[in-house]
């Protein structure tokens, strides 16, 4: 072996030799900058880390509400009778739109990059174009203001949301229209470059049908009927009769007694179409009813109050005559009724019930 194996040699030993003491100090290194993260961090070592993307755009999952506006009190009344996973003070609001964990299906669809307003709009007409009979809805997250909101034409969003309510007092979801459903919403995470996790439809369904189920077990109505006792009443004095009630007509054969932002509760129809007018309806929509102004008695007063000014009497849907002691038996009744809907998660009057109930 020459001299020059023998430098050759010699190099690559002091290579190695540096190669192994650069690692040693290395590894010191790292841990003592372990050490100080450990102090500076509480965290237990298990902790989940944060992705860069989810802290960036939604560090908490903030939920959609409904009836109220940004600059509100970001709690409405109504969604303390609700169930939800998630605190109450991180819902905001969505156009009118409250996700409830009882009777909407929502779908993420998470996108690596963003995607523009002009396809949010297209994405939601696709969902109106199914025409389906349960209401929809889509949100978007947008970075800017760091909150859910309706899509605008000239912004520029990360993540969508995509919801259909299971029931309502006259549809529920099924197999058909559920798979119509999932697959837009898969064609629209498509077209966005999104990333989708679908339900299975049996389950949607079956989900569906609970809810329908629930919702029949409360639907509840209570009535009235008007009868005259002699002439058959004039339009006009019927509708000043109404008038009188705080009764509002709706239609040519339909009046109800006006509730602010909420759907009536009480109603007032013609129990026969044509004429003569002789019988009319009021009908108490109890899922619909809040406790205040207490249900049973704006009834029974609007019912006293029209007998009164049309010379009518108040009988029951088979002709027999409401006695004075009625009201106090309903009423028991009824209590026992709102009871069940309380402990159900379906407050008479509440968010959720006038979701559920309403035409």
């Amino acid at each position: 072996m020459n001299e020059l194996h023998w430098a050759l040699l010699l190099i690559a030993a002091a290579l190695l030799v540096a190669l192994f003491v650069y690692g040693k100090w290395q590894e010191r290194r790292s841990a003592r900058l372990d050490d100080k993260a450990s102090v500076d961090d509480p965290s237990p070592p298990n902790a989940r880390p944060v992705s860069t993307r989810s802290a960036r755009q939604a560090p908490s999952r903030i939920e959609p509400t409904m009836g109220i506006t940004p600059d509100a009190d970001p709690v409405p009344r109504e969604a303390e009778d609700q169930s939800s996973e998630e605190p109450a003070h991180e819902r905001l609001a969505i156009g009118g739109w409250l996700e409830d964990p009882l009777l909407d299906v929502m779908l993420e669809l998470r996108c690596s990059h963003s995607f523009d307003g002009v396809a949010a709009l297209e994405a939601r007409a696709q969902l109106d174009r199914l025409a389906l009979p349960l209401p929809t809805h889509l949100a978007v997250w947008d970075s800017k203001t760091a909150r859910w909101s309706l899509p605008d034409r000239f912004g520029f969003y990360s993540e969508m949301l995509i919801a259909i309510q299971l029931a309502t007092r006259r549809h529920a979801l099924g197999e058909i229209d559920a798979t119509r459903f999932i697959s837009t919403v898969q064609q629209i995470a498509v077209s966005i470059d999104g990333d989708v996790d679908s339900p299975d439809v049996a389950r949607l369904v079956a989900q569906a049908a609970e809810l329908d189920r629930l919702c029949a077990r409360f639907d509840v109505q209570i009535t009235l009927t008007l009868e005259a006792l002699a002439e058959p009443w004039r339009d006009d004095v019927f509708g000043t009769a109404a008038a009188e009630a705080h009764l509002v007509r709706v239609n040519s054969e339909r009046w109800e007694r006006p509730a602010e932002h909420e759907p009536a509760a009480l109603s007032m129809s013609f129990a026969a179409a044509g004429l003569p007018l002789t019988r009319a309806t009021l009908t108490l929509d109890v899922p619909l009813a809040a406790s205040e102004p207490a249900p049973l008695a704006m009834l029974f007063d609007t019912a006293l109050l029209m007998a009164e000014r049309l010379n009518a009497r108040i009988v029951d849907d088979n002709g027999r005559l409401i006695e004075a002691g009625a009201q106090l038996a309903i009423d028991t009744e009824l209590k026992k009724l709102t009871g069940d809907m309380h402990e159900a998660g379906i407050a008479p009057g509440s968010l959720r019930a006038r979701r559920l109930y309403a035409d």
